[in-house]
């Protein structure tokens, strides 16, 4: 039996949050979706936050559907997110990282009080930002401002999240062309997967996978997979090994088009691993989901 810890939750944990019930549910009903990480000859139990009733999963070994299970394994032969990754998964490593690659966008900063917050707004232009928390995903804990003045909801809820946290990055909210990642692997060498485009709502919440060849520029595409090299290894000299993924945008500046190539760093397995399993494995070419997670798959015909 090949045993899977589903911990879709860890951010969560290092952020030292819980999700809501009903979130539980949806990531327990999507983690299903894991068993495409298994070896294709065992039998799979998938270890969740909340109960959740099995559905067929076509074409995702019909003969062999995954046990699901609530808690913790008694042993772990693949795990979502190493707990020993929470400084590579933090907003401040990817920052970091990307000013040194010289990829970093304009006016991105750390900010560790309101007041610093309302400054940082202050000096700079009109327009839209977003702050986020270290360790999110899927979209939470973020709050979005349109002008450089911090007031009304937008000011409570930043201040919540900087007293949650402690810490913030702000980034300019900028006019997204496509949403991109890349995949892979970093053990003694590196594995770095094609692009592929990530399907996401108007706020940046995760929708979906595209597998194929997501709408980038010739030199768009070599440069997304160059910096996910220098990521990789950026991240295999600092110590970590194990899944990776690195997200990034095309966006829209003064109707100029131009690629972002490091938004954030997933030290652990993403949905586009998964993607990826289910691609070269059964053909499938899109995965989605459902608002109640329930995986969404075309394949080709």
């Amino acid at each position: 039996m090949f045993h899977i810890l589903a911990n879709l939750d860890q951010e969560e944990r290092w952020l030292g949050t819980n999700l809501t019930r009903k979130v539980k549910e949806r990531i327990s009903v999507m983690s299903q979706l894991l068993v495409a990480l298994a070896p294709p000859d065992e039998d799979a139990t998938i270890w969740t936050l909340a109960p959740v009733e099995t559905f067929e999963l076509r074409p995702v070994r019909p003969d062999r559907p995954p046990v699901m299970s609530v808690g913790a394994p008694p042993r772990s032969d693949l795990v979502w997110c190493s707990p020993e990754a929470q400084r590579f998964n933090d907003r401040r490593f990817a920052l970091a990282l990307s000013r040194t690659l010289g990829c970093a966008l304009a006016r991105a900063t750390e900010i560790e009080s309101l007041a610093e917050l309302d400054a940082h707004l202050a000096a700079g232009p009109d327009a839209a930002w977003v702050v986020k928390a270290p360790w999110s995903s899927a979209g939470r804990h973020r709050v979005f401002g349109a002008t450089k003045v911090l007031a009304g909801e937008a000011r409570v809820a930043a201040e919540r999240l900087i007293a949650l946290t402690g810490v913030v990055t702000f980034e300019p909210w900028l006019e997204r062309i496509c949403d991109v990642a890349v995949v892979g692997a970093i053990g003694d060498v590196v594995q770095v997967d094609p692009p592929h485009a990530i399907h996401t709502d108007p706020r940046g919440g995760f929708r979906g996978i595209g597998l194929d060849r997501p709408p980038l520029e010739a030199a768009e595409h070599d440069q997304l997979i160059v910096t996910a090299e220098r990521v990789a290894h950026a991240l295999q000299e600092a110590g970590y090994r194990g899944p990776f993924g690195v997200d990034a945008f095309v966006y829209r500046d003064a109707g100029e088009r131009r690629l972002h190539p490091l938004c954030e760093i997933n030290a652990r397995y993403t949905f586009g691993h998964v993607a990826r399993a289910l691609g070269t494995r059964f053909g499938v070419t899109r995965l989605g989901f459902d608002k109640w997670g329930r995986p969404e798959l075309t394949a080709r015909a």
